[in-house]
This record gives C-alpha cells, structure tokens and sequence, in this order.
C-alpha cells in the first residue's frame, strides 16, 4: 500500500496494513456518509495517529503538524 489510494477505512485494515498506508493518505473510520474522515499520519507504538476533518479549527496546518511531530517522535523510541 504505498501509492494513494481512495479513501480508505481504516476498521477494515489489519496493523500490518495501517502501517503501510502512506502518510497523509485520506482515511474514514466506518462507512457511510457520517464516518469520520482524516488524514493518516503514522502508528506510535500504541496506536494509529489520524488528524480527523473538524479538529484543529482554524488551524489545521498546526493542527496537522503537531500530530506529525508526535508520530515520528514517539517511533524513535519504540
């Protein structure tokens, strides 16, 4: 899975997918026109990191970056 992709659900994606999706690749958690829709930004140990549409009003590049930073620095030390 490293080419972009419709959007994809991530319920449906074992870790091993998730972890191939590539970064910034557009995602949903569920289907249907009310699932929430985000951008894919990496795993921490511990889970999936997604920046989700409707969070960080107003700032989403912020927003984006800040959960960008916490992916890639949480991996450095799992």
């Amino acid at each position: 899975m490293s080419r972009y992709q419709k959007t994809v659900n991530v319920w449906n994606l074992s870790p091993e997918q998730r972890a191939a999706l590539p970064i910034g690749q557009w995602v949903t958690a569920g289907e249907g026109p009310h699932a929430p829709k985000g951008r894919y930004l990496g795993q921490t140990p511990g889970s999936d990191v997604v920046a989700w549409l409707g969070n960080g009003k107003g700032r989403w590049r912020a927003y984006l970056k800040a959960l960008r930073d916490y992916a890639k620095s949480r991996k450095k030390y799992a």
